[in-house]
């Protein structure tokens, strides 16, 4: 199946599909397991069902890279049942990439479930050129297209975050949104309580996060993938060995990534 020219399909290995772009051959999720990476990489760390078991009633959550919806899909069925509500900025430079996934098929009851209330609110978001439209009867977004170093600006609402799930292209395609401006301005913009999760093990952005005033740690793997990173507030985040900790502490120096094995596994991830 293939939705446009410019994004090809691509079944991932626990059966749901992901989107490969055809300009710079990245994929918007690991071959793993589109569905497994949303919610092993993304909903799961930043523990937001544990938070709302915990007492919290609204979760505000910043999603970089709307791409499939698939993150923001896990976000909402984490909280399902608890009674939390999910309030979401969702920002996405590419408008053409939600419609490609809008053209996938769902054969997975479970996923298509998951999925359903987010697909109507994406499609209402690419009928209106963005907006806030309803998650149902738990959760809203608000779907910004554009520039993220821009959109995050000028979206003044919510003023702080609890969890940010950041899922943009790998260094290579989307270096301006893996700059130490740009993760300084996402780290701002986070709660005294508040987790941040991302498939990136480059040492340069863990140390751009951890100069932006955030704990560091190490996230999970998702299949046969290396650990991501996990940084925030008001958390103890899992260490990192004592190898990389040293690494992480130092001083981030200027120039280009000095890791960029970390980076290029994105297609992959």
């Amino acid at each position: 199946m293939t939705p446009t020219s410019r994004w090809r399909a691509q079944r991932t290995a626990d059966g749901s599909f992901t989107l490969i772009s055809a300009e710079h051959g990245e994929a918007c999720h690991s071959f793993s397991g589109a569905w497994l990476q949303a919610r092993e990489r993304y909903a799961r760390p930043c523990r937001l069902r544990e938070r709302a078991a915990s007492g919290e009633r609204t979760l505000r959550l910043l999603d970089i890279g709307t791409g499939l919806g698939l993150n923001l899909a896990a976000a909402l069925a984490e909280l399902d049942g608890t009674g939390a509500f999910l309030d979401v900025l969702s920002l996405e430079i590419d408008p053409e990439v939600v419609r490609s996934a809008l053209e996938l098929a769902l054969e997975d009851a479970e996923l298509a479930r998951a999925l359903a209330p987010v697909r109507v609110a994406l499609r209402d978001a690419l009928a209106n050129g963005g907006g806030a439209f309803s998650l149902g009867a738990n959760g809203r977004v608000r779907v910004v297209f554009g520039d993220a170093r821009r959109t995050l600006v000028d979206a003044v609402e919510p003023a702080t975050f609890d969890a940010v799930f950041l899922d943009p292209f790998s260094q290579k395609v989307a270096p301006d949104l893996w700059t130490e401006e740009f993760l300084a301005a996402v780290a701002a913009r986070m709660g005294e309580r508040s987790l941040l999760s991302t498939y990136s093990a480059s040492l340069r952005v863990r140390r751009a996060l951890r100069s932006a005033g955030l704990a560091v740690g190490v996230g999970p793997r998702v299949g046969t993938k290396s650990a991501g990173t996990l940084a925030g507030r008001g958390f103890d985040l899992p260490p990192f060995d004592a190898r990389t900790a040293r690494k992480v502490a130092r001083k981030l120096l200027p120039g280009p990534n000095p890791d960029p094995r970390a980076e290029s596994e994105r297609p992959f991830s």
